[in-house]
């Protein structure tokens, strides 16, 4: 003759779970019969709770399975990691049931990519993996330029792809320096373009936190020139930037050093060009020579700029005489020959 209420609730939930249905009922002839129940989160050991007034009972326990796989999920996110170093704890991609359990029976192959690249990074590792009760691993991942705001984007054959949440890869350790913009070429004299050094870890990210000053030098001299200008400047926000030097020499394949502490590194090739001529110059002088015969080795005059380079795009006439004459000679030959470089 009971026909109070009773009311179920879950007593032991392992999965976190939710109890849908019809959850309150009345009994008839002594029975509340519960026939909509459902729960959305998989598990093993779930208990219900039956209430009725001061009367309780917990059932025995159960298990919630889950469905198939319907969707991928990122169940262990990317976190914020070094540059270059494995990415950890390592990422783990899912196939999911509609209600978000794992589905323990997809054996799909994942991929997984950058999604959004704040640093221009490449992903090295495993990136295809096969899903094993349901979880592919991804145990050595890693990206090689800093940048904040990574994600990553896991796809699988008939499944719409999943974006990671948002990480960061930071920069590591200085252990390199690094051109970040190289010297050119550039007149003998004239200010180069400003040349930037920085302090780089491992796989070339600038590490903003350096100061320490940079000097440069002329590591390879084809011409022989001096380097002029500032040639120490302390590093802001990881760079040093040289915006007064100048090379007075001409040549091909200068080459700049860069050093801080221990740390060094060489520019690529460049070259100083002549700048245009203002002046001549004898480069090999006439020696003593029998009267009538013809002067060797050759004399040569050259067309040079302020910093006595050879200005090669000089090509206009030069006419030589004698200068002090003391036997009242008579110069013969060739006087006047149009410059060649």
């Amino acid at each position: 003759d009971f026909t109070d209420a009773v009311t179920l609730t879950i007593g032991t939930n392992p999965g976190g779970g939710t109890l849908s249905g019809t959850t309150t009922v009345a009994a008839v002839a002594g029975v509340a019969n519960f026939s909509t129940l459902s729960i959305d989160k998989s598990g093993t050991g779930y208990r219900l709770a039956a209430t009725a007034g001061s009367l309780t009972r917990t059932s025995g326990a159960f298990s919630i399975t889950p469905g198939t796989a319907t969707q991928l999920g990122f169940t262990v996110q990317p976190a914020t990691t070094t540059a270059g170093a494995v990415i950890t704890p390592s990422v783990r991609v899912a196939g999911l049931d509609a209600f978000g359990n794992t589905a323990t029976s997809f054996t799909g192959t994942i991929t997984i990519a950058i999604g959004n690249n704040p640093g221009a990074g490449v992903l090295a590792g495993t990136k295809v993996i096969t899903a094993t009760a349901g979880v592919a691993v991804f145990s050595n991942l890693r990206i090689d330029r800093a940048g904040s705001g990574y994600t990553l984007a896991a796809t699988a054959d008939g499944f719409t792809g999943v974006t990671s949440a948002a990480f960061d890869i930071v920069t590591a350790a200085v252990t390199q320096l690094g051109f970040t913009t190289q010297p050119i070429t550039t007149t003998a004299g004239v200010t180069l373009s400003a040349v930037q050094v920085a302090a780089q870890d491992s796989v070339g990210n600038t590490v903003s936190s350096f100061t320490d000053a940079i000097s440069l030098t002329i590591s390879t001299n084809p011409g022989g020139g001096t380097l002029s200008g500032t040639t120490t400047v302390a590093a802001v926000g990881g760079v040093a930037t040289f915006s007064t030097l100048s090379i007075d020499k001409s040549g091909t394949g200068y080459r700049l050093g860069a050093t801080s502490g221990s740390l060094t590194r060489t520019s690529g090739a460049f070259s100083i060009t002549a700048a245009p001529a203002t002046r001549l110059a004898v480069t090999v002088s006439p020696l003593t020579t029998t009267a009538g015969a013809t002067i060797s080795p050759a004399v040569r005059v050259a067309a040079i700029d302020d910093f006595g380079n050879t200005a090669t795009g000089f090509t206009g006439l030069v006419t030589i005489a004698i200068g002090t004459n003391p036997a009242a000679g008579t110069l013969s030959g060739t006087t006047t020959v149009a410059a060649v470089n």
